[in-house]
């Protein structure tokens, strides 16, 4: 039990246990400090009742309230008026003025200093019942509480519409729908909304694709009137094989796109006419060079066995299964022939260039499960009969770093074993032969070549071309690259170079060689380095990522063709490399005479206009940022446009 009291002096409010009764201490208030006894706590006792007002008292009260006037109430000043006030937080008791009745206020304990709302102060009257008490206005309508059970005439209003459905008015009115119907309804709607839209997108399809289409019709049209005058015969000749190919690319994808049959032979036409413009140019190395990609180029018409049925693609061999008889004047095309037609390209290029656009055929075929089209067809169609036997070793070797596994390269070797017997080696030297017989331990085999000394230079460079490929095969590259550069003579030493490049997982050394001996070479007129092997290697440099190594390979070169096709070709092999590249114009600069514009300006160009069109979808955009172009290249950014858009 708690004691409860008002400090004497100031008025403070205490609230202490009651064990601290008789006690002295100082009040707390700071303005007051003085002594004071805490008091003893009253008790009443519960069941105490009030006092009982006596007879005279009550008979008061009953005649003020029956009477006909309010007793009279002596009014009090309103400054005199004050509200008493508790804290609710620590109890301390204060007044407050009238006047301040329902507004807030804080407490004056300097230690609770809390906001408290000053209760609204009730007149101490008589009750009259003949007084209303409420604050509304006179005539303010009262909502007075409705008595369960009575109806008045407030209530009565219009039957509702729900009222009605549910006393089941309408039931009879309305005839119920069939299943049937209401499916059929249904089915209707369904059909008129799938219709519209179905039109829209087809619409909006045609449009595109009709877009599509004209683009590639716009570069064609855009060469023949503008670009061809301007460009050199060699040039205007090359660069229209260039856009040729890629309308039979563009037409191959719509083929299966949109299940034509009839954009394979527009394809195939296209192509014809690219193989053409490549027929009517005098030999040069960047015709060389447009030739190996459109012999890579028609493995893109091989299909399968479903696409074959539908006349949108070739089978890979001619059909002997079948037992069809040719119709008269009926044209059969396979990839077999489509390639050996092109491959005639080629043998006007020097051996060094064959055999590196071999070893690239070779491993698309191996790619495609292909490799006895690379065993068969290869070193017949690009080769002659004294350069048959590298070649075909050359494949082999190919076949055995692509898969192990394949009986093809054994085959090789056996048949080279059986004709090395007889004496037949063939030009150039078969050192890879000797490669063969030594990773796959042929017994009996004749010896091409000796192994190498241990140290020392070596003059003979098919000794080293023989024992660095069994070191590559072996994963061994640093003591390749160190036989290659024993090599004397610099033409040969390339020779092993580029095998260690081709082979290598890290190219970067060999290439770092070779970009040493073209250094050294340079103003040395009696050393005359391959330019095929310099191409390659240009192209190994761009697929590894060393950039300006591979600008720096190609700008070695003295033909201006070849040149622009390296650095052009470094474009193509760059986004290989990096599909999500912005491709940059600047990597192909263009000749300030329009008559110096060769096909390899045109093709990384057009590789620039095709990475761009692919990333941004944009066919609008990409034509804008390609309207300054020369006439010269414009076209080509057209065509690259155009498949761009495909390879999304």
């Amino acid at each position: 039990m708690s004691i409860k009291f008002n400090c004497p002096h100031c008025q403070f409010a205490y609230r202490l246990p009651d064990k601290l009764a008789g006690s002295k201490a100082k009040c707390k208030n700071p303005e007051c400090r003085k002594l004071i006894v805490i008091p003893s706590p009253v008790t009443i006792p519960d069941d105490a009742a009030p006092p009982m007002p006596d007879a005279a008292t009550l008979e008061a009260a009953a005649l003020n309230a029956l009477s006909d006037e309010p007793p009279k109430v002596t009014e009090v000043p309103v400054q005199e008026k004050v509200i008493p006030m508790t804290c609710t937080f620590c109890e301390h008791k204060w007044t407050e003025p009238w006047a301040k009745g329902g507004k807030n206020t804080l407490c004056p304990n300097p230690e609770c200093r809390q906001r408290q709302r000053v209760p609204e102060p009730k007149e101490d009257v008589p009750t009259d019942w003949r007084q209303q008490k409420s604050k509304l206005p006179t005539l303010a309508k009262q909502n007075f509480e409705k008595l369960e059970g009575v109806v008045s005439a407030g209530d009565i209003g219009n039957v509702s519409g729900g009222a009605i459905r549910e006393a089941g008015v309408f039931d009879d009115l309305i005839d119920p729908v069939p299943l049937k119907q209401k499916i059929l309804v249904g089915v209707a709607i369904f059909g008129l909304v799938a219709s519209v839209i179905f039109g829209i997108w087809y619409l909006r399809s045609s449009r595109i694709e009709k877009s599509e289409d004209r683009l590639m019709a716009d570069a064609r049209d855009e060469f023949d009137k503008k670009a061809v005058p301007e460009l050199s015969p060699t040039g205007a000749g090359l660069s229209s094989a260039v856009l040729n190919a890629a309308a039979a690319e563009y037409s191959l994808d719509k083929a299966l796109e949109n299940a034509d049959a009839l954009k394979l032979k527009e394809a195939q036409t296209h192509f014809d006419k690219a193989r053409g413009d490549l027929r009517k140019q005098p030999p040069s190395l960047d015709r060389n060079a447009v030739a190996a990609e459109l012999a890579l180029a028609v493995f893109a018409f091989a299909g399968t066995d479903e696409q074959v049925k539908a006349q949108l693609r070739y089978r890979w061999q001619p059909d002997t299964e079948s037992g069809r008889a040719m119709r008269l004047n009926e044209r059969s095309h396979t990839i077999h022939q489509e390639l050996a037609t092109t491959l005639q390209l080629l043998l006007p290029a020097d051996y060094d260039f064959r055999i590196a656009v071999a070893r690239r055929l070779t491993r698309e075929l191996v790619k495609r499960g292909q490799a006895g089209m690379a065993v068969d067809l290869l070193p017949v169609a690009m080769f002659t009969e004294q350069e048959n036997s590298e070649a075909r070793a050359v494949i082999a070797l190919e076949i055995f770093r692509a898969d192990k596994t394949s009986p093809l390269p054994r085959q090789v070797a056996d048949e080279l074993k059986a004709a090395f017997a007889s004496g037949a080696k063939g030009n150039p030297f078969p050192a890879s032969a000797q490669t063969l017989f030594t990773v796959l331990t042929i017994e009996k085999a004749l010896v091409v070549v000796s192994p190498p000394p241990p140290s020392g230079p070596i003059q003979n460079f098919a000794i080293a071309l023989a024992q660095a490929g069994v070191l590559l095969l072996d994963d061994k590259p640093e003591p390749a690259l160190a036989l290659a550069q024993r090599v004397t003579q610099p033409e040969q030493q390339m020779k092993v170079l580029m095998l260690c490049a081709e082979w290598a997982k890290d190219p970067g050394p060999a290439l770092d060689a070779v970009t040493k001996l073209i250094t050294d070479a340079k103003g040395q007129k009696q050393i005359t380095l391959s330019p095929s092997h310099v191409l390659r290697l240009s192209q190994i440099a761009a697929i590894s990522g060393k950039h300006e190594q591979s600008k720096t390979l190609a700008d070695s070169l003295a033909d201006d063709g070849l040149k622009a096709w390296a650095k052009g070709d470094a474009v193509r092999l760059r986004l290989a490399s990096n599909p999500a590249e912005k491709a940059d114009e600047n990597w192909v600069e263009l000749p300030d005479d329009p008559k110096k514009v060769r096909a390899g300006h045109a093709w990384g160009r057009m590789w620039v206009a095709r990475q761009n069109a692919k990333e941004s979808q944009n066919p609008n955009k990409e034509r804008k940022a390609t309207a300054n172009w020369p006439p010269t290249v414009r076209p080509f950014a057209l065509a690259g446009i155009a498949l761009g858009l495909q390879d999304k």
